[in-house]
């Protein structure tokens, strides 16, 4: 097996060069554009630093040539103009375009990383962080804005009225900080003239919120403008239980009307003899697959789905990547192997292709062939990056060597000095998705019902998506280092993929991290319903016993 590995990754970038010069090549890509549900007629089309453009019609259809690698802008007066990066899957991009938000657009979207921060993953801060106010920019846009300026580790989010609410990175599933002026609680702390701060305490707690207390020398007596109240969170601002389960999906497809009562078996003979032509049914294997994947002897049939649909899909990394998320739903871990090693072979500067394939060596204690195709990724000039896939790489790359505590082959392992990624934690939660032109929102809710939302879109962080192309991945983790109880909750809100057929999700739970009794737990969900929110996951303390 050794062996094999060894020759598969050497011819790599045999496989490669031969496939390079289709790159070159010209691709039309389709589609159409609405606003809000609405065909959207002379939106304008340019391929970026080219000449070439289009306009859309009055059914809001598009068509243009580009080639992989160039960037297709989206724009129309008043609207948010969207730009998307073509990938060498790209041939439908359907584009809702929305009106300009100047509250998204404070939003910076520096950081390469989705959320702007590693959850649950916090560094050495000191339990209380002093500031004096003349340490403070006195011309500080807001206190909040001055404040980070000296407390780097503070996270700022916006809520819908442009308010500024406050985070401690890392600890973002604890909820907001709570500001305390003058010995007087706030949410959102009111305008304060940066001169009028005396001084900052940042108190930075494990289990409950942090709070930011703030000393000045306001004299209130004077002060008779300010409605107090408008600075304390609402029923708006918690969870209020608008999420749907994920188990009560239903969407309705004709073709499956004649699938009704039928047995596995029946159904594999009837496929048998209909799939020639509804194959080309959108979201046909997989809607069929989700049919049976619960009853009773219907592994055959299930397997024989899946097989056909990866034949047609030889060459289409997305659609394989989800395959492969099925073949784990069933338990067919070999075969979603080779799959990975697929991927790795049409996607050889994905840093996703490595690391799903070193995973999956991972998840069967295959310790020498993880360390193969690590320093292999190493070998061919690829790094670590500090972004989603480098956390997740990096933690991988420790929990293996941890892992590997009998070294049998005398092959090298890859140590990585981290103190963070070896800390043991009650939960941590990888999130994985099949196309990176899936956007959505995903939420966490805390046992206190506080909310800490991240959004994957071009709209919220076009630098994110663009790394995501570029660099080849789609995942996230998060960790929460400690379950206090009550529950946790995860949702999704999902915002499209620009294509006609769902995105498939995979979201690996991971109870007792990095201790003995370590345990996981893996789901896959399809998502094509878009502006609903589902709850994917409930966590509680006794997934820990």
């Amino acid at each position: 097996m050794t062996n094999k590995l060894i020759l598969f990754l050497f011819l790599i970038p045999i496989y490669f060069f031969a496939q390079a010069p289709q790159n070159l090549d010209y691709k039309t890509v389709s589609g159409f554009i609405n606003y809000k549900n609405k065909p959207l007629e002379n939106v304008s089309i340019f391929v970026k630093n080219t000449i070439r453009f289009s306009v859309s019609d009055t059914k809001g259809s598009y068509k243009i040539k580009v080639k992989v690698g160039e960037t297709l802008s989206f724009s129309y007066v008043g609207l948010e103009k969207i730009e998307v990066l073509i990938e060498d899957v790209t041939s439908i991009l359907n584009i809702d375009l929305k009106i300009r938000n100047t509250i998204t657009q404070i939003q910076s979207g520096k950081v390469i990383k989705l959320g702007e921060t590693n959850i649950g993953e916090y560094k050495d801060i000191s339990l209380i962080t002093k500031i004096k106010g003349s340490e403070l920019n006195e011309n500080g846009l807001s206190i909040t804005k001055a404040i980070q300026k000296k407390a780097p580790f503070l996270l700022i989010r916006y809520n819908d009225y442009g308010e500024e609410i406050t985070y401690i990175k890392g600890k973002e599933m604890n909820g907001p900080v709570v500001w305390v002026i003058d010995n007087v609680s706030f949410d959102i702390p009111f305008d304060i003239f940066i001169l009028e701060v005396k001084e900052v305490l940042i108190f930075n707690y494990d289990k409950k919120r942090p709070v930011i207390t703030v000393n000045t020398n306001i004299d209130y007596k004077k002060v008779n403008d300010i409605d107090f109240a408008n600075y304390y969170f609402n029923d708006s601002d918690y969870y209020n239980h608008d999420a749907i389960s994920y188990k009560k999906v239903r969407i309705n497809y004709p073709f499956l009307d004649k699938y009704k009562r039928l047995k596995p078996k029946e159904a594999f003979d009837l496929y048998k003899k209909t799939n020639a032509v509804d194959k080309n049914i959108t979201n046909f294997y997989f809607t069929l697959f989700n049919t049976y994947k619960k009853k009773k002897d219907s592994k055959p049939f299930l397997l024989n789905i899946l097989s056909d649909f990866e034949s047609m899909s030889f060459d289409n990394p997305e659609d394989l990547k989800a395959i492969a998320y099925k073949y784990l739903e069933i338990n067919e871990k070999q075969k979603a192997l080779e799959i990975y090693k697929k991927l790795v072979k049409l996607r050889p500067k994905h840093h996703q292709s490595y690391r799903d394939l070193a995973n999956a060596f991972l998840g069967s204690k295959k310790y020498r062939n993880v360390w193969l195709t690590y320093r292999y990724f190493f070998k061919k000039g690829f790094k670590i990056d500090d972004n989603d896939i480098g956390e997740i790489i990096t933690s991988e790359i420790v929990s293996t060597y941890n892992l590997d505590s009998i070294d049998r082959t005398n092959l090298p392992k890859i140590k990585i000095e981290n103190s963070y990624k070896n800390i043991a934690r009650d939960v941590r939660i990888v999130f994985e998705w099949n196309t990176t032109e899936a956007e959505f929102i995903i939420e966490f809710v805390n046992p206190n019902l506080d909310v800490f939302e991240i959004e994957n879109s071009l709209v919220q962080n076009q630098g994110l998506i663009e790394d995501q192309k570029k660099k080849g991945y789609t995942s996230k983790e998060i960790f929460i280092n400690q379950l206090n109880y009550g529950n946790y909750l995860v949702n999704l809100t999902y915002l499209g993929n620009k294509q006609y057929k769902p995105t498939v999700f995979k979201i690996t739970t991971y109870y007792n991290w990095g201790r003995p009794n370590q345990t996981k737990k893996t789901a896959i969900f399809d998502f094509i319903q878009k502006d609903k929110k589902f709850q994917l996951l409930k966590l509680n303390r006794r997934f820990l016993r």
